[in-house]
């Protein structure tokens, strides 16, 4: 059994692989500039005894309550299913098998 967790995964994704992703798919240069830009113009800031210090960048993870959000996660996943795909074209990993006489394989197809 393979378990990922995901909500970690959510909050790490790298902005580089995301963009590789949207290149291997086919998105148009202007297209994944927009989303780019989207997701990395993003600052934060620390409150230290309730005073607000410097703004940072972020540079990783998907804004949770944007509408945007899940569209990207899913082309992010879009890389394990694709390594998944091939181990399990080379029976490197098998699905499990569910039923006695005529079972029924669940993958993560």
């Amino acid at each position: 059994m393979f378990k990922v967790d995901f909500e970690k995964a959510y909050n790490s994704i790298d902005w580089g692989y995301l963009q590789l992703v949207m290149t291997k798919k086919g998105f148009p240069w202007k297209w994944r500039k927009w989303i780019m830009d989207c997701v990395t113009t993003t600052y934060a800031s620390v409150l230290v005894n309730g005073s607000p210090k410097n703004e940072f960048s972020m540079c990783r993870g998907l804004r949770k309550g944007d509408p945007f959000s899940p569209f990207l996660f899913l082309l992010a996943t879009e890389g394990l299913n694709v390594m998944l795909s091939a181990v399990t074209d080379v029976s490197l990993l098998l699905g499990y098998k569910v039923g006695k006489a005529s079972h029924v394989c669940v993958s993560h197809h």
